[in-house]
């Protein structure tokens, strides 16, 4: 072979390597959200303005910092229903969110400081803690801790495996191990069996066992599975509507909610190439408001409709920054976003409206947000927790309809027979039948399906809940 040949050669092999690569490039335009926040925390989106208060529901994305105060918490949900999650006094950047060509995602998360947990969800979703020089590479299916300090790194594994990574040999930390590593050096560890409790772990846990309660207590004619499913299952229900196909709606309102606005409580958030999106100051926020749409039903009010497309990952090319109005009723005008302009800070990064803040809302009659947070020993309930749990519950009349008062107080929602401080799902059985499912509004329901609810679930009643369609695919 002479060397023009091999030269020309080596000229169109390099070029196709660099066709392929623009043709296949990874895709940085990702969002995942801030699923919990209690205390302090503060926020940097990436947008030039520095730290921020964090708000609850708010869409995270690449370049993304989050910063916990002495009494903050945080939780970051992923699209597989995957969180990481942040004690006090912590620090964490998204470094990457990307999908590569395989459509694999990729999340990378920088460290700087303090402890965090990371529950990694089964699939093909790759997670990689940094602290520092030092890479762990966190296996699907597992649950871990995470502690940083300026002179040792501890890495404690409940469930799966990490990897630690840049090593000459492969280093594994499986199930109930705990890697010691010396925060100036990644030669110097050790891995010893054994897990050393903290006092965020039953926190933590806490977590865990509400996402994955009310994840699997799939709602009636909703999504399968999507990120924030587990708030639409424990605040609301499912239920079919004449002629507008499966909705969900929060509980509470004693009656409908005629008088209440999907755009009542929250903020405008804007981004960089996205403009402004909306954030939900309700726990069950996330979903209703960036996917499917709202519609407004005579005599019910307010509804969320999912669409029809929801047997798999239904959302993943669906976010919407704004959300999409199905059906308003007369005279009624949408909120919209604020105008932004040519001219330097013409509009401010952050809008609030309403009543959004740290601590996530309660719909009057509806559930109270449980207090995870106080089973963290020697933490205090904020004011804000005391705010919320001032509001009676039970100060609505019951209504044989899905709008109903729940039967849960104060007391319930935190002491449940579950020994939960969540509310334990609600006992569900299907009525013999095969009746398309239907609602008459006023009270009276009809269908197939037949819900029962414990006295100390929190839901609403039985009559409440005649019926919410067939059960979950």
């Amino acid at each position: 072979m002479t060397r023009q040949f091999v030269s020309a050669w080596s000229a169109v092999a390099a070029f196709v390597l660099v066709a392929g690569s623009l043709a296949v490039a990874d895709s940085h335009v990702r969002i995942v959200r801030l699923s919990s926040v209690e205390g302090q925390v503060q926020m940097d989106r990436a947008t030039g303005e520095g730290l921020e208060r964090a708000i609850l529901n708010t869409p995270v994305v690449e370049g993304t910092r989050l910063i916990t105060g002495s009494d903050g918490l945080a939780e970051v949900e992923f699209e597989n229903q995957s969180a990481l999650r942040l004690t006090e006094d912590s620090e964490v950047k998204f470094s990457k969110l990307l999908m590569n060509d395989a459509g694999v995602k990729i999340d990378q998360i920088e460290v700087v400081k303090g402890l965090v947990y990371l529950d990694a969800a089964k699939g093909d979703d790759v997670y990689r803690l940094m602290v520092g020089d030092n890479s762990f590479l966190v296996r699907r299916d597992t649950q871990m801790r995470l502690s940083a300090g300026p002179d040792q790194i501890k890495l404690a594994v409940f469930k799966g495996e990490v990897q630690l990574e840049k090593q000459p040999q492969p280093v594994t930390v499986g199930r109930k191990q705990t890697l010691t590593l010396a925060g100036d050096s990644g030669s110097k560890f050790t891995v010893a069996q054994g897990v050393e409790p903290v006092r965020f772990d039953a926190w933590n846990k806490e977590r865990e066992a509400y996402s994955s309660t009310y994840a699997d207590n799939q709602g009636y004619g909703g999504p399968n599975r999507a990120f924030g499913m587990q708030d639409l299952n424990y605040y609301g229900n499912f239920f079919y509507a004449g002629g507008y196909g499966y909705a969900w709606q929060p509980y509470g309102f004693a009656n409908a909610m005629t008088s209440w606005s999907p755009y009542s409580n929250g903020a405008w958030m804007s981004y960089p190439g996205m403009g402004y999106a909306w954030a939900s100051a309700y726990p069950w926020g996330w979903l209703p408001f960036h996917y499917g749409s709202w519609a407004f039903i005579n005599g019910t009010g307010w509804a969320w409709l999912p669409g029809g497309n929801y047997g798999g990952q239904w959302y993943a090319s669906s976010f919407q920054t704004v959300p999409r109005i199905t059906r308003a009723p007369a005279g009624w005008t949408a909120a919209t976003p604020p105008v932004v302009t040519a001219a330097a800070n013409a509009a401010p990064p952050t809008v609030l409206v309403g009543k959004a803040g740290a601590a996530p809302l309660s719909i009057p009659g509806g559930r109270i947000p449980p207090n995870f947070a106080s089973l963290v020993p020697g933490r205090t309930a904020g004011s804000a927790t005391a705010a919320q749990s001032s509001a009676n519950p039970n100060n609505a009349t019951a209504h044989g309809n899905v709008f109903a008062k729940t039967d849960n107080g104060v007391s319930a929602a935190h002491h449940a027979s579950s020994a939960h401080v969540f509310s334990p799902p609600p006992i569900r059985s299907v009525a013999l039948g095969a009746s398309e499912p239907g609602i008459a509004y006023g009270g009276a329901r009809t269908g197939a399906g037949v819900i029962g609810h414990p006295a100390t679930s929190g839901t609403a009643s039985p009559a409440a809940h005649a019926s919410a369609g067939p059960p979950p695919k």
